[in-house]
């Protein structure tokens, strides 16, 4: 991503933080990390354009980790088992623009990198989470949660 870009998605996420913070969407945050919140516009050490590239990347390398729980969503909310769900991984991830970023509501360490967009493949509204963790040279992606939003 340009840099250009980075600094509109981050105004972008800020905003968002701040009107989620009005409708008391971090009430659950410690004040450090709502502050960080409210400050970047996203939790944790990698922004969501950032995240998204480098979770490309390590799935288009085949170095990923999805856990139980994404992988019975991807079953039973989109009927994908096996090598289907790497492969629409692949194309959902080309999908997610940065800009469906929402922050998370519940916190954990690492924080994770939810979404919320319309994926054609999945041809559905989805809430699609991962987390980054592992070092700068040697990131680690991990999917948790691709299912339907919850309202």
């Amino acid at each position: 991503m340009a840099g250009a870009d980075s600094k509109q998605f981050q105004k972008e996420w800020i905003g968002r933080a701040a009107r989620l913070h009005r409708e008391g969407y971090f009430s659950e945050y410690t004040s450090s990390r709502r502050d960080e919140v409210l400050r970047k516009g996203y939790l944790g050490k990698y922004s969501p354009d950032q995240g998204l590239v480098i979770a490309r990347r390590l799935v288009k390398e085949g170095i990923s980790t999805r856990t139980p729980k994404f992988n019975d969503e991807m079953r039973d909310h989109f009927q994908l088992v096996g090598e289907d769900v790497r492969e629409a991984l692949v194309r959902i991830l080309d999908e997610i623009r940065p800009e469906s970023y929402k922050p998370p509501r519940q916190l954990s360490d690492p924080p994770g990198l939810p979404f919320h967009f319309h994926s054609k493949t999945l041809r559905s509204d989805v809430y699609f989470k991962f987390q980054i963790g592992g070092t700068q040279k040697k990131p680690q992606v991990l999917f948790w949660s691709c299912h339907p939003p919850v309202y």
